[in-house]
């Protein structure tokens, strides 16, 4: 559903450290909308720690470079506004998860509990332990995000492609019921072999393995990008949201449940045969490609033996 950009939309758009206007727009969004003013000042403490965070590791590294002639002023300069941009992008989206927990803080001290749009109002205790300590789990998270863009950009060919998707594939495929050279095909065709994922505004992957979209049933992060679509047989660009992931694994995971999908029934009614699988795939819209069955059969009986 189309709908106008609010003052939060703008926030949390291409933001960058050196934007000055940002204090005094958030006493304007105070006066429209107090709760998201607090969610945006709580994404602004999480920024500056971020930044004091890196300001103290460059520290601790200046005895090391003592006697570097390239440790300008200049350079330290440079540095510095590269450390403040990071701090910006380090807590886009879901970020380390301070600003969540200072949040809620935030609100229990205006007299206001609050809860995001498809929260539960009561919390299990790890999901509590997650709010009120997000070292722990949101590091963790930062850290599989990181080791899995390791894994896409260690990609070289296609056989290191099938041999790094594979194990997803396996999991995923036994619940569906298919093949999982077809789930590795398949990601092949949508990201050119692990060289095309979709990226946000600051390269960063969006680990959507698949290029599903994101429409109006999605709740989580989103990435907007120009791609082809094909209208009547006529390929034409257009600019489209597709999911944001933060690893490998949410993508697959998140394959599953879109392929539950009343219109994908009759595909999985034939999930045994992989070539019908994907052609019934292209029969209930997955792509707009007319030739999109064919790439991936092709794919399959070029890269994997026909067992």
């Amino acid at each position: 559903m189309n709908h106008l950009p609010t003052q939060l939309d703008r926030f949390q758009s291409n933001q960058s450290y050196t934007d000055l206007n940002q204090l005094n727009d958030i006493k304007r969004l105070g006066k429209e909308n107090e709760d998201q003013a607090l969610r945006k000042v709580a994404k602004q403490f999480e920024s500056m720690f971020v930044q004091m965070m890196l300001k103290n590791m460059r520290s601790a590294n200046e005895v090391f470079a003592k006697d570097n002639p390239l440790n300008s002023s200049e350079m330290k300069f440079r540095q510095s506004m590269l450390d403040n941009q990071w701090s910006v992008s380090l807590t886009e989206g879901r970020g380390i998860g301070l600003a969540e927990s200072l949040y809620r803080q935030l609100s229990q001290n205006y007299g206001k509990e609050t809860r995001e749009e498809g929260r539960p109002s009561e919390l299990t205790d790890p999901q509590r332990k997650s709010l009120h300590s997000p070292y722990g789990a949101n590091f963790d998270a930062i850290k599989e995000s990181k080791k899995d863009e390791g894994v896409l950009n260690n990609i070289k060919n296609p056989e290191d492609f099938i041999k790094a998707m594979l194990p997803y594939a396996e999991k995923a495929a036994k619940e569906l019921g298919i093949n999982p050279k077809v789930l590795v095909a398949q990601s092949a065709l949508e990201t050119g072999w692990g060289e095309h994922t979709i990226q946000d505004s600051y390269g960063k992957t969006s680990f959507n393995l698949f290029n599903i979209k994101a429409d109006s049933r999605w709740k989580g992060h989103l990435v907007n990008v120009s791609t082809i679509e094909y209208r009547e047989g006529v390929a034409q660009r257009e600019s489209a949201n597709f999911r944001r992931y933060d690893n490998i694994s949410e993508s697959f995971n998140d394959y599953l449940e879109f392929m539950k999908q009343p219109r994908y029934e009759k595909a999985l009614t034939v999930a045994d045969n992989s070539e019908a699988f994907v052609n019934e795939l292209q029969n209930a819209g997955y792509a707009t490609d007319p030739s999109y069955a064919k790439k991936i059969n092709s794919i399959i009986n070029n890269y994997f033996d026909n067992e």
